[in-house]
């Protein structure tokens, strides 16, 4: 019989954990103390987990909650979150346009990185809290993870948050793994997000992250990819919550930035479906329709949605035009400073429950590699107050102008598998 203190004690001691003790853990989340949880997490920060521990922690998650069963060409990604990530929105409709199950649970935006769940709530009407059951009969989704999805998850989650235990790369894999398992998933894709406005900061940790999410997701039958990709510049042109859908339905339409692109025709590539075609013919911005309708948003709303954008989506009021004060090639752009404020201004929270505005956001009018002459628009702000001069002034300062031309290069780094 296994006891919380002689658990607690073997890991302090950096002893290997088995098996039947994460299933100890994960089976009386309910009832164990907080602080012999919050220890529990610590003792792993600490002295760390081995892979076998990251395997055998990421089953005793999934098998402790409820799960879909595993099907062919039921696929699914995860991104570690970043500024203007906003593939899985373009990327869903356009895997199920080429006949795969696409059962995506994601997130709400965390500090400076936008979460997909929020952007989706943009549109009027979209039902994000689809029931298991629900999700179980509906080809192509995207919805918040259920209460009966890795209920251990939940729980070990919002005390990793309070104890300092975020960044430990086994309870990391875990948390992602075992909600991706219980999708009943053949194969995954995995953004590994690196760089200034990245979880990640640097490649090796990076690599480290991908590398535990791979293994440990093979070790559950599932066919894992990891494509490691560089976060220090923001993705597409638009970022905030509307403003994106308004971006995603331009990728739908098969004219979306470069960058943006490159990531989900990759994304597509490595789960086994070349999606360039159902974007070229509209098929897939008829799959974002059915989903979208299949979650709640009528009909009338979808197709004034995917005609005119922003006849539908909310845009805040004050507009603010940045000009640039010089002439040249732009050569980075910071998407940390440009994540942080516009989290400021409402489109991200700054706690755990604080909502937000869905109509914050930024266009950039110039990316990466193109000219721009002094006095012509650089960034367009949409807010709901007034920008006062030091935000502005930061706001300039995250774009670097050069007078060499850049050229813009591939934003994956390394891929994993």
């Amino acid at each position: 019989m296994h006891s919380m203190p002689h658990i607690l004690e073997r890991k302090r001691d950096a002893e290997e954990l088995s098996k039947d003790e994460f299933d100890y853990i994960c089976e009386n989340i309910d009832s164990i103390p907080r602080e012999q949880l919050g220890a529990f997490l610590m003792a792993c920060q600490i002295n760390g987990l081995s892979e076998k521990e990251t395997s055998n922690l990421t089953h005793s998650m999934l098998n402790a909650g409820q799960k879909m069963n595993p099907e062919p060409n039921r696929v699914d990604k995860h991104s570690t979150g970043g500024v203007g990530d906003k593939m899985s929105i373009i990327l869903a409709p356009a895997l199920r346009a080429c006949g795969a199950i696409v059962p995506m649970l994601a997130g709400r935006g965390l500090a400076h990185t936008g979460g997909t769940i929020d952007k989706l709530e943009s549109i009027p009407g979209f039902n994000t809290g689809l029931t298991l059951d629900e999700m179980k009969s509906n080809p192509c989704f995207i919805s918040r993870q259920t209460e009966d999805i890795a209920p251990a998850d939940r729980i070990l989650y919002s005390i990793r948050d309070i104890t300092a235990t975020v960044p430990q790369i086994g309870l990391i894999t875990a948390s992602i793994i075992s909600k991706k398992a219980a999708e009943g998933l053949e194969r995954l894709i995995l953004d590994v997000k690196c760089g200034k406005a990245a979880f990640m900061k640097n490649h090796e940790d990076a690599k480290e992250l991908a590398k535990s999410m791979v293994a440990t997701g093979k070790s559950l039958g599932i066919n894992v990819t990891a494509q490691i990709t560089e976060m220090d510049n923001p993705i597409g042109n638009m970022f905030g919550n509307s403003h994106e859908i308004a971006e995603c339905i331009q990728c739908l339409k098969g004219e979306g930035p470069e960058d943006t692109m490159e990531l989900v025709y990759a994304q597509a590539d490595a789960l086994g479906f070349d999606i360039r075609s159902v974007i070229a013919d509209g098929s897939a911005l008829i799959e974002f329709q059915n989903m979208c309708m299949r979650q709640g948003v009528s009909e009338k709303i979808i197709s004034q949605l995917t005609s005119n954008p922003w006849s539908i989506l909310p845009r805040s009021e004050i507009t603010t035009h940045l000009n640039s004060n010089k002439s040249g090639f732009i050569s980075s752009i910071d998407a940390l400073i440009i994540g942080t404020i516009l989290c400021e201004l409402g489109a991200g929270r700054t706690g755990s429950s604080d909502e937000i505005q869905h109509g914050v956001g930024a266009i950039l009018h110039k990316n990466i590699g193109e000219y721009i002459s002094k006095g012509e628009n650089l960034l367009e702000i949409n807010s709901q107050t007034k920008l006062d001069s030091t935000l502005i002034e930061a706001l300039k300062s995250s774009i670097t102008i050069s007078t060499e031309k850049v050229e813009k290069s591939s934003r994956i780094i390394e891929i994993i598998s």
